[in-house]
């Protein structure tokens, strides 16, 4: 059975993104949710995103597009690294510039995504989180790939026209608000105990004790 995630009032959020837009396709009901008590990190600068720009192009396009998306979103903070698009298994130093410890929920990319982006980010957070002795609930989020057993879920029904927007910001990663909405429509149709549920965001607890 999936357990429900709830924000309070009292939560203090940290949403790590490999690349500009894993935040919104992941973990937009942290965004759109709690946005005043969410601190967005962005890792790398999602250089590799688009083969018809150079990489220095595409670097400034996807930032500019996450900006734009922060403006409108106005979480608590955000924080961009922007190391090298697919390079950030070269640099796991990076999960410890993040200080985990005032953390309530964090929201991570997933240990056995096929991106080995995904997989370099989530391993050196949890490792960070470990050394840190952080003490928040830690969810992996999923993109495209749907998990074998998701352990919790956020009903977005309420808020599906808003994180398409925030999808439609990183405008040149093309298919990606066909495919992640339909996953999470997927996910929906599965809870046959809720038919109002019509799109939902699944994710799978990390343990980090």
């Amino acid at each position: 059975m999936r357990e429900q995630i709830i924000f309070t009032e009292n939560d203090r959020i940290a949403v790590i993104a490999p690349h500009p837009d894993d935040e919104c396709l992941g973990a937009s009901a942290a965004l759109l949710l709690a946005p005043d008590r969410c601190d967005i990190f962005v890792l790398s600068d999602g250089s590799h995103g688009c083969k018809e720009r150079s990489m220095e192009e595409e670097a400034i396009v996807r930032k500019t597009q996450f900006e734009n998306e922060m403006e409108y979103v106005k979480p608590h903070s955000w924080h961009w690294f922007g190391v090298e698009d697919t390079k950030l298994n070269e640099h796991k130093e990076l999960g410890m510039q993040i200080d985990f410890t005032p953390y309530t929920k964090i929201f991570l990319p997933w240990l056995k995504s096929f991106h080995p982006d995904h997989v370099a980010a989530a391993e050196m957070c949890i490792d960070a989180i470990r050394r840190q002795h952080a003490k928040a609930e830690c969810w992996s989020y999923e993109i495209n790939v749907p998990f074998y057993k998701p352990t919790h879920y956020i009903d977005i029904t309420e808020i599906e026209e808003e994180k398409r927007k925030l999808v439609r910001f990183h405008a040149d990663q093309n298919g990606q608000e066909n495919v992640n909405l339909s996953l999470n429509a997927f996910r929906a149709a599965q809870m046959l105990a809720f038919p109002e549920y019509k799109y939902v965001e699944c994710y799978e607890k990390v343990k980090t004790e």
